[in-house]
């Protein structure tokens, strides 16, 4: 699914190839599984930020337990982001006012966001009128979605 690209960035940015992720919902759980498990078992609870941009290139960064954005420039880069994923690994997903921010700056040029918690994440959809969903995983493995609304609202 994923191909890593070797770079010369550091070990604080990778690039990589995805394909396929948001078409099939069996690999898309498995992928955002991933990040989560990153956040918090591979790396002591940081926050993960991967951006799939226009080329289906990831570029991923890692930050502190409550902030996370990239230490050098995002090489290669390319216009608009298909979606920015983060994670807070200390449990709740939701939207901070800094997400909010980021959001709003870069709307124009970003598909979708995400923000994954514990047992539940968060989806801006741009490309359905700015709508928010919060989804959370009940114990018994259904899924709780609520609509939070669209800015027209």
């Amino acid at each position: 699914m994923t191909e890593m690209m070797n770079d010369d960035l550091g070990p604080d940015y990778k690039v990589g190839i995805v394909s396929e992720w948001e078409l099939n919902p069996e690999v898309t759980a498995k992928f955002l599984s991933e990040i989560w498990k990153s956040s918090t078992e591979i790396l002591p609870k940081l926050e993960v930020q991967v951006v799939i941009d226009g080329n289906d290139r990831l570029h991923i960064s890692s930050g502190t337990a409550g902030y996370v954005d990239f230490k050098v420039d995002p090489v290669g880069m390319k216009l608009p982001i298909k979606c920015w994923i983060h994670t807070h690994p200390f449990g709740s997903a939701y939207f901070s006012g800094t997400d909010w921010n980021t959001i709003n700056t870069w709307r124009i040029y970003m598909e979708r966001a995400e923000v994954l918690g514990n047992m539940e994440w968060g989806v801006w959809d741009g490309e359905a009128g700015h709508q928010y969903t919060h989804i959370k995983v009940t114990e018994d493995s259904n899924l709780l979605l609520r609509k939070i609304g669209s800015e027209e609202e």
